[in-house]
């Protein structure tokens, strides 16, 4: 079972460049200070136009709930709790299981974990995807 944490993050003003980079520093030690996660993503919405106030998303997978309970009370993540909080951020989050019911389309192309299918023939072979031959 994989479960999926996806967080939005709304903080009453801009941060700084200098806290956008402490918060993805952070973000970015948690494979290696926590691990347990199989994914971590962190963004920004490019637009702006439909976000609500809402400037960030982080995406994170756990093999299993419990995983995902070890991790929210790692003193790493609390850590950066404390560090929203003291910004006044306001956190929305959503968790839920990959299941049947969930999965509406698989990923068995995301060989580089950027969302991206190999881009040529031989990128292709080093994956171990098949590869099919040219129809000339």
């Amino acid at each position: 079972m994989t479960l999926q944490h996806i967080v939005l993050f709304s903080f009453p003003a801009d941060l700084s460049e200098e806290e956008a980079t402490q918060m993805r520093d952070m973000v970015a030690s948690w494979p290696t200070q926590i691990g347990l996660m199989t994914r971590c993503r962190l963004g920004t919405d490019l637009t702006g136009a439909r976000n609500r106030g809402y400037g960030y998303l982080l995406y994170t997978e756990f093999p299993d709930v419990q995983s995902m309970h070890s991790y929210r009370a790692h003193p790493v993540h609390v850590e950066f709790m404390n560090w929203l909080a003291a910004r006044a951020c306001t956190p929305l989050a959503f968790d839920y299981v990959l299941d049947e019911q969930t999965v509406l389309m698989t990923e068995s192309d995301d060989r580089d974990g950027l969302g991206r299918a190999p881009s040529s023939r031989a990128e292709a072979a080093m994956t171990d995807e098949a590869v099919v031959p040219d129809p000339d």
